[in-house]
């Protein structure tokens, strides 16, 4: 299997997309809302470790993650999954490439008065 195929179509049920969805939700703005109050100085990185502690993010993100890579390994095998899997940047690793790209462009959006 072609793992860069685009024409292979990954099936997720509803209620599971819908739970990996409310989970990406809810931690995108509790961490923009985190951040915006550490840039106002009214958080800091234990509010950050409080929110991950106290919501359960690990578990969480865990049980998001397996939702997608049980859809995925159907599509394209358990083997090819783990392959995937094993090369994905793990902390403290230096930070991916994708991370370096984004940084820049919201560099450049900030310095266009965008933040």
């Amino acid at each position: 299997m072609d793992v860069n195929s685009r024409e292979s179509t990954v099936t997720v049920p509803l209620d599971r997309a819908i739970e990996v969805a409310r989970l990406l939700e809810c931690l995108t703005r509790s961490i923009d809302r985190i951040g915006s109050r550490m840039a106002g100085g009214e958080a800091d990185a234990e509010t950050l470790d409080r929110f991950i502690t106290e919501w359960l993010i690990g578990p969480q993100a865990s049980r998001a993650r397996m939702v997608l890579w049980d859809a995925i390994s159907q599509v394209i095998g358990e083997e090819a999954m783990e392959e995937i899997a094993e090369a994905v940047p793990k902390f403290p690793d230096a930070p991916p490439e994708e991370v370096r790209r984004l940084r820049q462009k919201l560099s450049a959006w900030q310095e266009a008065g965008g933040g």
